[in-house]
């Protein structure tokens, strides 16, 4: 059937074109193209049909065709254009960066310069009477009141301290030689101010321009002001050539680390007072103080110092302690006091005390120490255990060696002419002290001058035989 219709159509198209071309007009030309368009449209799937299923087709024998259509995405939205701002941009705002640290910049120790002080004042003591008043200083170079000093600074000339003066941690307070200050009360407050280390202390004083610490007055008493507290810097603080004076603890030091040459303390209730601290004293003088240094639970070393007119020289508890070449004189109770410790002692001469050294337990040694003029004892040893060498007991208004419940021994060393007797001995243990000069030659005159309850032709708890017969050339 389909076959009839296409010859059909093709005939028609055939009787078209001859007609087309043998009858002019513009109506045959307009029904000629609309023929052939009916044509074209119907013979087109037709033909389509016939070539994919027909005999010899691509298809034959299928029934039906799958077809894949692409269906285009969705365009993008259209991009709108930003408005347009005829304004001018405003100016942008550039914030400074914020400025460095000071600690961060280098700069100079300042020195502290202020108003100076020029008239001359009259300050009541604590210690003066009410009708009493004392002079000050006529002058000072600048004037501190209240102040903390928080970096490295630098004081010179005469500084006149309102209140107490407090250096940080992170901060080092140095003064130079002939540096004076000098402290006082702040208006209206009943305490006596002083001078607070927590960072650095630096007194770099010489022996003709030392370094003066002081109260504002002219003449010294007893605590006009606080002192020196160095406290918990384990910094090298350093005194050299420092003279502190009318303070009640001229320096006081807990758990701390100093060292000193050519320090004086003069008219304090403590010279020095250590609290778990570490401290060596050289060519040091402490005087005219209640007592002159005090140690607790600490090392301290004494080099080539004097201790003297004060009411004890010395007292040192619980610490290990070594002295060289120091002079305990002109104490009205004992030079020095060493309490539970572990000691050495060298070089050093007790003269004019009630007792020029106690000893209270511990252990340790001495070695070419004299004792002279002692008004009680020239050596005091209770439960300790010592020993003795190349040392001298002479002169003393009381026994030159007492020794209760001690042990050990002393040999090499010279005894004579001591009034309460050359050694003095209770206690159960026995005691060497053989080896020494007596003063004697005479076995019946050397056993005289030993005290000892059960002492019979030299067998006793000292044991003293032999003895030298010539004083020992090492003995002071």
């Amino acid at each position: 059937m389909l076959n009839n219709i296409f010859i059909r159509i093709f005939n028609t198209l055939s009787v078209g074109s001859v007609m087309f071309f043998s009858v002019r007009g513009y109506r045959f030309q307009a029904a000629f193209w609309y023929c052939l368009l009916v044509v074209v449209m119907l013979a087109g799937p037709l033909g389509c049909q016939r070539f994919l299923y027909g005999e010899g087709g691509l298809l034959e024998g299928e029934s039906s065709v799958n077809l894949a259509v692409t269906v285009p995405e969705k365009p993008l939205p259209v991009v709108k254009p930003l408005p347009v701002n005829t304004e001018p941009p405003a100016a942008a705002v550039v914030k400074p960066p914020p400025p460095l640290p000071q600690r961060l910049l280098p700069q100079e120790v300042p020195v502290l310069q202020e108003p100076a002080l020029t008239t001359e004042t009259s300050v009541i003591s604590p210690n003066d009477s009410p009708l009493q008043a004392r002079s000050t200083v006529t002058r000072a170079d600048s004037v501190l009141s209240g102040r903390t000093i928080r970096e490295d600074t630098v004081l010179r000339g005469t500084v006149l301290v309102k209140g107490s003066l407090v250096v940080a941690p992170q901060a080092t307070l140095r003064l130079e030689p002939g540096a004076s200050l000098r402290f006082q009360r702040a208006g209206g407050s009943a305490r006596n101010p002083r001078l607070v280390v927590q960072g650095r202390l630096v007194c770099a004083g010489t022996p003709q321009k030392p370094v003066v610490i002081t109260s504002v007055f002219t003449e010294q008493q007893v605590a006009d002001w606080g002192g020196v507290l160095l406290l918990s810097t384990e910094k090298k603080n350093l005194l050299d050539y420092c003279h502190i004076e009318g303070a009640e603890v001229g320096l006081e030091a807990h758990h701390s680390q100093f060292s000193g040459r050519g320090l004086e303390v003069h008219r304090a209730r403590t010279g020095v007072a250590l609290y778990d601290s570490v401290a060596t004293l050289q060519t040091f003088r402490i005087s005219r103080s209640d007592i002159g240094v005090t140690a607790f639970d600490s090392e301290l070393e004494l080099r080539d110092g004097t201790l003297r007119e004060n009411r004890q020289g010395a007292v040192v508890n619980r610490s290990a302690l070594v002295v060289a070449s120091n002079r305990f004189q002109a104490n009205s109770q004992e030079g020095l006091v060493v309490d539970q410790c572990r000691f050495k002692l060298s070089g050093c001469s007790a003269i004019d005390n009630r007792v020029g050294i106690m000893l209270k337990g511990g252990d340790g040694q001495l070695q070419q120490c004299r004792f002279s003029l002692n008004r009680e004892a020239g050596l005091m040893a209770v439960g300790a255990r010592l020993k003795i060498v190349h040392s001298s007991f002479q002169d003393n208004l009381g026994v030159g060696l007492m020794l209760d419940g001690s042990r050990g021994s002393v040999s090499q060393s010279a005894f004579s002419q001591n009034k309460g007797g050359n050694l003095q001995y209770a206690g159960p243990d026995h005691f060497a002290a053989v080896l020494n000069w007596w003063g004697e030659t005479s076995d019946a005159r050397i056993a005289e001058g030993i005290k000892d309850p059960i002492q019979s032709n030299g067998a006793g708890r000292v044991s003293y035989l032999p003895f030298l017969t010539v004083r020992p050339a090492l003995a002071p």
